[in-house]
């Protein structure tokens, strides 16, 4: 074990001086394993921030959340388009049943969504918005998507039951309409009626997907007030507790809901129910099938560093034929010979691996200058990656030309170099 790892060190100590003496090629044999590594590990860590960020977006939703309406979240229903088409979508009697009969042990949050046109929102006197995303909704809400409140509060269940005319309005909105000036207790229009701001959402800045900063939110008893029921699309949402069996929730609602809505026994439900983690799943997939589409076209230009790697250790091994003839006839052996030049061609593919990690670190420092849609971070993981795709490159590449040279006869090898 003492011969063995003298003899690698010796071999490693060939093969840094080899590198060193030709360092214009060195250099140049980098570049294809650079390219390879930095595109593989740039990649991964786009896609890690990719799928945080969508996933922590979707966590404010909670776990398993359910979404009751007309439309299935995932598209891949058997049901027939033009009957998805004609079902009904949930009505306020039938959330008053939900709220009414699912168990208070099991459910945590039932509210009333109203998805509602974006419309115009007015100070009088004052400034004005166009094209506002208005979200009516439950009481409730808060207890299924955390909102945090620069000031004031969300609207209670009293307001909600007599259809008060509050909202509550997300930070640009607050700026647009009212500048730095305190926003509480002011009073917007909103098709034609008077509403006062009871609060004022906390700024939660540019992501990827919808963010409340642009959004207003009234009740959707209120909400009724002002826009045809038979016109809204509508949706119940459920959050389960944490200890609740998702599954007989389910089940529950399904049979409430099919009693309401007369279903006979044999006819298949008129009503989705989906679960906001068949969703996360979905993403985990993608981002998945991503990842393994990245890394394919990544390992191209993997494939011609490696390629470059090869013809540099096999044009390395004809340089120093006379050089191997010698060492061998002095009695260095086979195994020295390879583990050499096989050394050169690790260390070869892994500085240029560590240069492609360290460009991908570059540019996440640069990244949030140019955008704060998403942030990007270099994590161990993809780094480890990096250089273990880096070694085993050098390992493919270097095999054939060390092997060549330990082979070499060393009367003929010293002979060549003559």
């Amino acid at each position: 074990m003492k011969t063995l790892f003298f003899e690698l060190l010796e071999s490693l100590k060939f093969a840094v001086k080899s590198l060193k003496s030709n360092l214009l090629r060195t250099l140049l044999s980098l570049l294809g394993v650079s390219v390879g590594i930095f595109s593989i590990v740039a990649i991964y860590s786009a896609i890690d921030a990719l799928n945080e960020t969508v996933m922590g977006s979707m966590n404010k939703f909670g776990q398993n959340t359910l979404y009751i309406t007309r439309f299935s979240f995932m598209g891949n229903t058997k049901v027939p388009r033009w009957k998805r088409k004609n079902f009904p979508f949930p009505t306020m009697d039938e959330y008053k049943l939900l709220h009414k009969n699912l168990p208070r042990s099991d459910v945590k949050a039932v509210t009333f969504r109203i998805f509602m046109p974006a419309t115009k929102l007015t100070v009088p006197g004052g400034e004005s918005v166009s094209g506002a995303e208005l979200i009516a909704d439950g009481a409730e809400f808060p207890n299924i998507q955390e909102l945090e409140f620069a000031s004031g509060r969300f609207f209670n269940k009293a307001e909600e039951e007599h259809a008060a005319p509050v909202i509550v309005l997300g930070a640009d909105l607050k700026q647009a309409l009212f500048g730095d000036k305190p926003a509480l207790g002011q009073t917007v229009r909103l098709y034609g009626k008077k509403l006062k701001v009871i609060g004022v959402l906390k700024k939660e800045g540019e992501g990827i997907g919808p963010t409340n900063d642009g959004r207003a939110f009234i009740s959707s008893s209120f909400a009724r007030t002002i826009v045809a029921p038979t016109k809204s699309f509508t949706a119940i949402i459920v959050a389960p507790q944490s200890t609740a069996d998702v599954k007989k929730l389910t089940d529950k609602i399904t049979v409430l809901l099919r009693q309401k809505r007369k279903i006979k026994p044999g006819e298949i439900n008129n009503f989705f129910i989906n679960n906001i983690n068949t969703v996360k799943d979905q993403v985990e997939k993608l981002t998945g099938v991503l990842r393994l589409g990245g890394g394919f076209l990544a390992m191209f230009s993997l494939l011609i560093g490696a390629f470059g790697i090869a013809n540099i250790m096999f044009v390395s091994v004809k340089e120093r034929t006379s050089q191997i003839g010698i060492q061998k006839a002095l009695g260095a052996k086979s195994s020295f010979i390879l583990w050499q030049f096989l050394f050169e061609a690790m260390f070869l593919s892994m500085i240029g691996g560590l240069i492609g990690i360290l460009l991908v670190w570059g540019g996440t420092l640069i990244l949030p200058h140019i955008t704060t849609s998403f942030t990007v971070t270099l994590t161990l993981k993809n780094v480890l990656i990096g250089l273990f795709i880096s070694s085993i490159i050098g390992i493919i590449a270097g095999l054939w030309p060390a092997w060549k040279a330990a082979k070499l006869n060393p009367v003929e090898a010293i002979r060549t170099g003559m």
